[in-house]
Formats: C-alpha cells, sequence, structure tokens
C-alpha cells in the first residue's frame, strides 16, 4: 500500500464526502499562503513564535505548535474518525513521555477532546442518516449498559467524592466509546490492516528507545524525574539495574505492551504476505521480547506462556503446536538453568509463585477487601482508591488500599455488580470473537481474527495482576481491537479469498 492514508479516501458514505471538503480546504488554504500575503503572515507568525519563546522558553514553544498544528488535526477528527483513531492512537503512545519532558501540562485533556471529538462527529453524521447498524451486536449493548452504569455510580450513596468521579469515569467509560468510533471507522479491511500496521509500528518505536535505553543510558530529563520520586525510583531501580520504560509511563506498562504487541508480531506472520514484512514482523518480535525482558515486569514474564497456550488451542495449527512445545521446553529449561544474570534471575522468580513476596501481598490485600465487596454492591465510588482517592478523600479508608488489579479495583469501586457486568462483557468479547474465528472461510481474515483475540485475550489477563487495561496506550488498543473482532468477521466470503491484496 504505497499511501497509508488512500483507503480513507476512497471509503463511501459521509467519511468521504466530509474528507473531500476538509481536502478542499486545505488546498485552497495553500493556495493562499502561498501568496505574497500568505509568506507575510506566515514570516509575522514565526516571529512571533521566536518572540515567545524567547521570553517564555522553549515550553510554550512547543505549547504554540502544537496548537497550530493540533487545531486543524482535531478539525479533521471531527470530520473522519479515521484520522481521529490514527490521531490519538499515535497521541496515546507519546503523551506520558511528553509531560516527562514538559512537566505538569495537561496534555492528557487533548485525549480526552479527540474522544468526544470523534463520537460527536459519529453521532451528527448517524442523526443525520438515522442508521447505527454498525452498531448493532451483542457487545454493543454490553458497553452500553456498562457505560450507563458509570454515569449511575455519580449517584452512588457510598461514595465519598463526586468530584472523584469526574477524574475517573474517564479512564474507566469515557474510552470505551473508542469501540463505537471503530465500528464506525473500521468499514474497510485495508484501514483495519493499517491500524494493526499503526499498533506495531509505535510499538517497534517504543521498543528501539527502550533498547535506546538498556544500553546507551537514560537522558538527563529522564535521570531527573527518576529520581525526584523516591517511590518512583524504588520501582524502576531494582536487582541493580534500571528497568526500562521507553516513553511509557512506567515498566510494568512497557513490559505488558511489548509482550501483546510481540505475540501480535509472532501471529500475523502466517498472512499471505511477502517475505520481506515477515522478517520485519519477526525482527520487531524479537526487539519486543528482548524489551519485556528488560522491563523486568514479573506480570509479562507470566503472560507469554499464556497467550502462546491461548494461540496453541486456538489455532489447533500443526506447525503453531509444534514451535509452542519448542517454545516451553526452552522455557522450562532457561528455568531451571541456575544464573548470575539480573534478567534471567528476574524472569525466573516470576514463576516461583510460592516465593513471590509481591502476589502474597496482592492476596492478602484481596483477603482484606472480600467482605467490604460483599456488603456494598454498588462498591465505594468511582475514584475512591488510588491517586484519586487519595487527593479527594484522604480520610476514606478505601483511599489506602492498593487494589494492584483492575478486577479488584473494578469491584472495590463499582462493587460486585460492576464487576459482574465488566467480567461479563469481556466474556461474550471473547466467546463471541472465538465463535466467529471459528465460522470465518478465508484462511487470511482467519488469520487476522486470531492475533487480535490473542491481543485482546493477553490483556484480559494482565488485568488480574496489574490494572493493564485502563494504562496508556493499552485502553486505546484494546478497545479498537474489541472493535476489530466484531468487524473482521463482516469481510468474509463465502467463498475465494478476500485479500487477494498483499497486506
Amino acid at each position: 500500500m504505497s499511501n497509508p492514508f488512500e483507503h480513507i479516501a476512497r471509503d463511501n458514505g459521509g467519511q468521504s464526502a466530509a474528507w473531500k471538503r476538509h481536502f478542499s480546504l486545505g488546498a485552497m488554504l495553500g493556495q493562499r499562503m502561498a501568496s505574497p500575503l500568505g509568506l507575510v503572515v506566515m514570516a509575522a507568525m514565526g516571529l512571533l513564535l521566536a518572540l515567545a519563546i524567547g521570553a517564555s522558553g522553549y515550553k510554550m514553544g512547543i505549547l504554540l505548535v502544537l496548537g497550530i498544528v493540533g487545531l486543524p488535526v482535531i478539525l479533521s477528527c471531527l470530520f473522519n474518525q479515521q484520522i481521529g483513531i490514527t490521531v490519538s492512537t499515535t497521541v496515546s503512545f507519546f503523551v506520558l513521555g511528553v509531560k516527562r519532558f514538559m512537566g505538569d501540562v495537561p496534555i492528557g485533556l487533548l485525549l480526552d477532546v479527540l474522544l468526544l471529538l470523534m463520537f460527536l462527529g459519529l453521532a451528527i453524521q448517524q442523526f443525520r442518516s438515522k442508521n447505527w447498524s454498525f452498531a448493532n451486536n451483542p457487545v454493543s449493548y454490553l458497553i452500553a449498559f456498562w457505560l450507563f452504569y458509570n454515569f449511575v455510580e455519580f449517584i452512588n450513596p457510598d461514595a465519598a467524592s463526586r468530584m472523584a468521579w469526574f477524574y475517573t469515569v474517564r479512564g474507566m467509560a469515557g474510552v470505551l466509546l473508542l469501540y463505537y468510533i471503530g465500528l464506525y471507522a473500521f468499514s474497510s479491511l485495508p484501514f483495519i490492516k493499517f491500524t494493526l500496521k499503526l499498533f506495531i509500528g509505535l510499538s517497534f518505536i517504543a521498543a528501539l528507545y527502550g533498547l535506546k535505553q538498556e544500553f546507551i543510558g537514560l537522558t538527563n530529563a529522564e535521570l531527573a524525574w527518576l529520581h525526584s520520586d523516591p517511590k518512583t525510583f524504588e520501582l524502576i531501580f531494582q536487582g541493580g539495574r534500571i528497568r526500562i520504560f521507553s516513553f511509557l509511563s512506567d515498566p510494568t506498562a512497557y513490559g505488558i505492551l511489548m509482550t501483546y504487541m510481540a505475540m501480535l508480531c509472532l501471529c500475523l506472520m502466517p498472512l499471505n504476505i511477502a517475505t520481506w514484512k515477515r522478517v520485519i514482523l519477526g525482527i520487531a518480535a524479537a526487539c519486543m521480547l528482548a524489551c519485556m525482558a528488560y522491563a523486568g515486569t514479573r506480570t509479562a514474564y507470566v503472560l507469554l506462556p499464556i497467550a502462546m497456550f491461548f494461540y496453541m488451542f486456538l489455532t489447533l495449527n500443526k506447525r503453531v503446536l509444534i514451535g509452542g512445545a519448542l517454545f516451553f521446553v526452552l522455557g522450562s529449561g532457561l528455568m531451571m538453568k541456575s544464573t548470575g544474570n539480573a534478567v534471567i534471575y528476574r524472569i525466573q522468580t516470576a514463576f516461583s509463585f510460592k516465593e513471590d513476596a509481591s502476589m502474597k501481598l496482592r492476596l492478602m490485600n484481596q483477603a482484606y477487601i472480600k467482605p467490604f465487596i460483599q456488603s456494598h454492591p454498588l462498591g465505594g465510588g468511582l475514584g475512591s482508591t488510588g491517586i484519586w482517592g487519595a487527593r479527594f478523600s484522604p480520610n476514606n479508608p478505601l483511599s489506602k488500599f492498593p487494589p494492584d488489579s483492575g478486577y479488584v479495583r473494578t469491584a472495590v469501586e463499582q462493587g460486585w455488580i460492576g464487576l459482574l457486568l465488566y467480567c461479563t462483557l469481556l466474556f461474550v468479547t471473547l466467546a463471541i470473537g472465538i465463535y466467529q474465528y471459528k465460522r470465518l472461510h478465508d484462511p487470511d481474515l482467519k488469520t487476522l481474527q486470531a492475533a487480535v483475540l490473542t491481543l485482546v485475550f493477553c490483556l484480559v489477563f494482565a488485568n488480574y495482576p496489574q490494572e493493564a487495561i485502563i494504562l496508556l496506550p493499552n485502553s486505546f488498543i484494546f478497545y479498537l481491537s474489541m472493535a476489530m473482532l466484531a468487524k473482521i468477521p463482516t469481510f468474509d466470503p463465502p467463498s475465494p479469498s478476500l485479500l487477494t491484496q498483499q497486506s
């Protein structure tokens, strides 16, 4: 595919018309800027930018550039959801790394604005056409009910803070709008492929930067951030070495991302694609697996064989079963080998469950909070635990409880009713995805469905030992992947392959 955005211009319906209007306006603006008056305007803007940087520092300059570039991009997201998905997914990878350099700048609000604009544009388009058939499936109804339940939590009588709800609902429910946006935007198979390539490309960049941190070192800004908080330093400097984190929030989020994206690369290799593309997928997977090891996240270490098991029994392919068996033999040998290497030793400790003090502490915390969950069907309210609990309700006992798990946090904040609803949503998503995988005819579509299913399963599993799904960029990848699972089967022809074009 020579032009990655070519399929956006080819799509039918409202998105095509919106794209053409946006392109025409852009061309007209470009012609005006090429005139003498336009050159004067651009020179004046450059002078103002230089003065702003000189007076307020480079941060103000970066913000001005983001504003100048960002406004047209934000308007594009309103008119075209495919552009919005591309931009917002890219931002979700880099937003926390940028904040590390720029300090407490509310860049994360940009993602909320992009999400709201994309959904607003979608709602306006569908209000005109009155056609929501693209969202006619059981998962869509469950997500709608889950969103409703999150808004009901605002009036939870046991909630210690209403303000905490506003800060928390964005991550717990707001990002789920991506599912509906994805259902509408994935109107063509090429855009689904492009989005998967975007996931892999951004993750590969994160892997290369992580390898730079491991073998070259951290930047001065990263070292300053590392030493700015004793808890951060304690989390990252372990076993006599610094756990790499690339430009993500922490080594945990980074290690989990590297694991499931490496699995995605491996699962996509059976596609009918050129050999050089398989080589790139293999190189990317190898780099990501290396970064997974250097990140030092025990959840990621355990996640890899679990994901392999899932993929093996999902596909029941002879070559996959043989390769998986070889992987487990070599992995078992690595676990039994005595070593003085800090990285290998940390991997080995991830499988010593009886000796894992972290796991014992988590189980003790879960046993402690269990009576509260059973007696509070609506939970203690969104934002009652973690950083928002400490900020808005510091005197509430829940604010001092470390959930250390996405499901435990859901149970504590939204009660056993909320946990039941959320687990039902995840179970139905996987069950329907597996059912549709078994019914697909096209071999490449089956490969795509199996790869995305494995990705979704990885995050569903990782959400128990960690709050994996809510982390960036995992949340964006997860809910867009859920939309892919619903859309990929719709491209399956009754007979010959639909995927005759190269990926």
